[in-house]
């Protein structure tokens, strides 16, 4: 099995409401398993399918462009980008 590389992660905000970042996928990339500690909205920048596995098994998570996306903290998952490009996302956490 090949090893995935990881995914690149840049804060662009941080403040005492929320945490903004920059989350790009480079093709055949992953995050490795996480859990989020706050609530969080995902805005995809271009339509894709990511690949998504939790303790509930493996998922396609299939994005469009601009459409956001709610999660709730706690979570523990993996997020693959198994396609031939590159993925890019914006992850706003909410501070409660």
């Amino acid at each position: 099995m090949t090893q995935l590389s990881l995914f690149t992660l840049t804060n662009q905000i941080e403040n005492d409401k929320v945490s903004v970042n920059h989350l790009f996928f480079p093709a055949h990339s992953q995050t490795q398993w996480h859990r989020h500690e706050r609530d969080y909205v995902i805005v995809p920048m271009e339509d894709a399918v990511l690949r998504m596995e939790s303790d509930k098994g493996v998922q396609d998570a299939v994005l469009k462009r601009g459409q956001c996306y709610y999660r709730d903290a706690g979570v523990e998952h993996n997020v693959i980008n198994d396609n031939d490009f590159d993925v890019t996302l914006i992850e706003i956490e909410v501070k409660k």
